[in-house]
Parts: structure tokens; C-alpha cells; sequence
């Protein structure tokens, strides 16, 4: 299965519930998050993700700002590398 969205798609999460059949009939809910890949303000920092300059999260409780886009890497936690994150 292969879900697309148009370019115009506000971000957000939606939920999809399919449907197959045949000899029988089987339902699951699925739910898409459509978005630049931050999971959004004051999330947890998460290695493996990709966040824009602005972006914020929380990492052990404290909030920082995205100075420079990146995609997160264990070693670059926002208290250890300034010149990706700002305490805020």
C-alpha cells in the first residue's frame, strides 16, 4: 500500500483506517503524520530526525532551538553542540 499527499496537505496527523477483502474482510487504523519530519515544539529530541533552525525541543527536561538544520545523531544532544542548539 502506498499513501501520497498533494504538496498543498497541511501538517498534522490524520488517521486512515483500511479496509481489505476478499474471503474475508480485515480492518486496521493506521495513522499518517504529514509534516517537515519534526515531531513539533517540545518534543524529545530524537537522534534520527531531521529539524529545521527553529525547530524547539526538550532533552532532559530543558527546551532548545534548531540554530542550524541537521538530522540528529547520538553525540550532538542540544546541551553538547551550540552551534546546532540554543537553550531557549
Amino acid at each position: 500500500m502506498n499513501v501520497a499527499t498533494a504538496a498543498s496537505t497541511a501538517p498534522g496527523t490524520y488517521g486512515i483506517t483500511v479496509t481489505g477483502t476478499g474471503s474475508a474482510t480485515h480492518t486496521t487504523s493506521l495513522t499518517l503524520v504529514v509534516g517537515n519530519g519534526n515531531p513539533g515544539p517540545g518534543n524529545a529530541w530524537t537522534p534520527g530526525t531531521t529539524y529545521r533552525a527553529g525547530d524547539t525541543v526538550t532533552y532532559n527536561g530543558v527546551s532548545y532551538r534548531c540554530v542550524q538544520g541537521h538530522t540528529a545523531q547520538v553525540g550532538w544532544e542540544p546541551p553538547i553542540v551550540p552551534a546546532l542548539w540554543e537553550a531557549v
